[in-house]
């Protein structure tokens, strides 16, 4: 275990030869965190420096004390008085869209043809280049089944080493009654379940039975609080006495993965880990975790899990508030820990975290995903601070008006005079071995890590600044048509833990995200990744090459119609080769809303198989998945 105190980037200035115009500029994919993505409007940058740059590092300790604390109720009461600060992140469109653009849009549904179409011609202009998009009024609908199927019609042929469970989960119930959530991320949680045997393709779809699905069902209305929603309460008093009760954090709507070795569970944002069985697809409840962390009071923001490829130890970071009497008021720290595979496998049993390092910091930002190396666990801390500001003003409007309108955006604040801060993690011992300061950039992905001697190298999807999004309200009205897509930049950071230097490398205008690797070279050097990119507008599956640039599309798409999502690669078994394996994915038929997984040979980014789930069966836009070997 050990302890730091993070560098403040603004007064530890670091020396950096970073070309900032060098950014990518296209930002806005759909992603888990933030759903509905618009990208900003960004000058052409300047002339791509071609060399190789270095960055100090900068390791002096802050001497800012940690923001204070104060009690929610008084500081809501306090705030409903004060003007609202408001940020760039914030700006909402006013008016329908037909309204600014003088003229009916053209939907999706218009834009369909009979015609098997795998390309558009970019020179057309906006209309011909998104001339279908994404039709989130259709995907956004709340689900209303849970099923259970057998012998689901498959096309083409299943590899036959593909055995075992493709899961998903994913925020599938936006309203109750009269009230809608405010952000796609309070969502209630559904889990996807395709499994694939001997005897043929089942699919089974059930809600994550949580306390707070129940409370809002039962009572026809927000009934509790969610991450970026509030309950339906009538007056002040009970509003006021609402602020005193602790969350319950019971919505894991986002990550799948396996605890412990085998154990299955859901996770969120904001959300406490959740146990299911995968056979049955029961909820067993919040894992319960017995160890010194439990004190500390709840973890938020937790980053997506990773599990070693050879030791199965799982590894994730989250930000505890922790209340400090020295400095009268709460002390945000960054928690990294572990459990290991061996720890705990009955269902249910307490579970034991082992805490690798606690980092206090001044400006605590989400970490979506981290690297892990053999030695190392890679983090970035983005220049996107926790505004409580803003976090405290609509807590304000909803205490004095019962009306909540604070969103993911809401509650960050975009900081690049900070820089980004990429943090080297020894896994043993919790040492600090690294902290490298780059110019500012925002990422939710990282697509792997790796040592090469004393050099840690970090590949990663950055963005110029943090994508904008529409209100839930406003994506589920269909009022997204002026929505352009957009993805990240691939870059390479490569520290030197001897030197102190980092040197960084890019993929200019890839536009690409939601990466994923062959997990047998999880930690090494690879060459390829597998995604989704914007062409056009159009969200395409596709293979990096890494060495080369090329990329792969996968070019039997109907890009008129098939919107894919989330792809998860399954290696095959028995072999070196990098790229043998499946990319799966599920995939939605926008006219029908009708959805199937394709089955893509990984090599050449053709369809080996279609397994079409139940028709009329609708499936919202949803979160990560992983494949669990039977």
């Amino acid at each position: 275990q050990a302890d730091s105190e993070a560098p403040d980037p603004i007064k530890n200035a670091p020396t950096t030869a970073l070309n900032a115009n060098a950014m990518a500029t296209r930002t806005g994919l759909a992603l888990s965190q933030e759903a509905f993505l618009v990208p900003q409007a960004i000058q052409a940058p300047a002339a791509r420096q071609t060399g190789r740059s270095s960055i100090a590092t900068s390791s002096q300790p802050s001497t800012l004390l940690p923001s204070a604390g104060m009690a929610v109720a008084a500081a809501a009461v306090t705030a409903a008085g004060t003007r609202r600060k408001t940020s760039r992140l914030a700006r909402r469109a006013t008016g329908s869209a037909s309204e600014r653009r003088g003229a009916e849009p053209v939907t999706a549904r218009a834009a369909v043809t009979d015609q098997l179409v795998t390309s558009v011609d970019p020179s057309l202009g906006p209309q011909g280049t998104y001339q279908v998009g994404i039709d989130f009024k259709n995907w956004l609908q709340s689900a209303d089944e849970e099923l259970k199927v057998d012998g689901l019609r498959v096309e083409g042929q299943v590899p036959a080493w593909l055995r075992g469970y493709l899961v998903h989960a994913g925020p599938a119930k936006f309203e109750f009654g009269d009230d809608e959530f405010v952000d796609w991320v309070d969502g209630q949680a559904m889990l996807y379940r395709l499994k694939i045997g001997e005897e043929g393709c089942q699919y089974q779809n059930r809600w994550l039975d949580t306390w707070n699905h129940r409370m809002h069902k039962e009572a026809g209305r927000i009934a509790v609080r969610e991450t970026c929603s509030r309950p339906s309460l009538p007056n002040f008093f009970e509003r006021f006495l609402y602020l005193f009760s602790p969350p319950n954090n019971e919505n894991g709507n986002l990550h799948i993965s396996q605890i412990a070795g085998s154990r299955c569970i859901s996770m969120s944002v904001g959300s406490a880990c959740l146990e299911f069985d995968l056979e049955t697809m029961d909820t067993f409840g919040k894992v319960p975790f017995d160890d010194e962390l439990v004190e500390g009071g709840p973890l938020i923001f937790h980053a997506e899990p990773h599990v070693d490829k050879t030791t199965g130890e799982w590894v994730t970071c989250a930000i505890q508030l922790r209340i400090s009497p020295e400095d009268m008021g709460l002390k945000p720290e960054y928690v990294v820990f572990s459990v290991e595979p061996d720890c705990s496998k009955e269902l249910g049993a307490p579970v034991k975290r082992r805490l690798i390092r606690r980092i206090s910091t001044e400006y605590p930002a989400p970490v979506h995903t981290i690297g892990l190396t053999e030695k190392y666990i890679v983090m970035i801390q983005i220049p996107y601070p926790l505004n409580w500001d803003g976090m405290l003003n609509a807590e304000a409007k909803w205490l004095m008006n019962g009306v909540y309108e604070g969103n993911l955006n809401d509650y960050n604040t975009w900081e690049p005079e900070r820089g980004t801060t990429i943090r080297i993690i020894n896994r043993e011992t919790g040492e600090e071995t690294g902290v490298f300061q780059t110019d500012p950039f925002f990422f939710f992905h990282v697509i792997n890590s790796f040592e090469e001697g004393d050099i840690v190298n970090l590949d990663v999807v950055c963005y110029n600044e943090p994508p904008v999004g529409f209100p839930l309200r406003q994506a589920r009205s269909g009022d997204v048509e002026d929505w352009r897509g957009g993805g990240g930049e691939v870059r390479r950071f490569a520290m030197d833990l001897r030197t102190g230097e980092c040197t960084c490398t890019g993929w200019p205008d890839n536009c690409f995200d939601e990466p994923k690797i062959n997990p047998k070279v999880d930690g090494v050097r690879q060459r390829f990744s597998w995604g989704v990119i914007d062409d056009n507008g159009m969200l395409r599956l596709t293979k990096q090459d890494h060495e080369t640039h090329e990329v792969f599309k996968w070019e039997g798409q109907d890009v008129t119609r098939e919107l894919p999502w989330q792809p998860v690669f399954v290696p095959e078994p028995y072999s070196d080769k990098e790229d043998a394996g499946v990319v799966m994915s599920f995939v939605r038929d926008q006219p029908t809303g009708n959805s199937f997984c394709i089955v893509l040979d990984a090599a050449t980014m053709t369809e080996k198989a279609r397994i079409h789930f139940p028709e009329g069966h609708h499936i919202p836009l949803h979160g990560h998945g992983t494949f669990i070997r039977a």
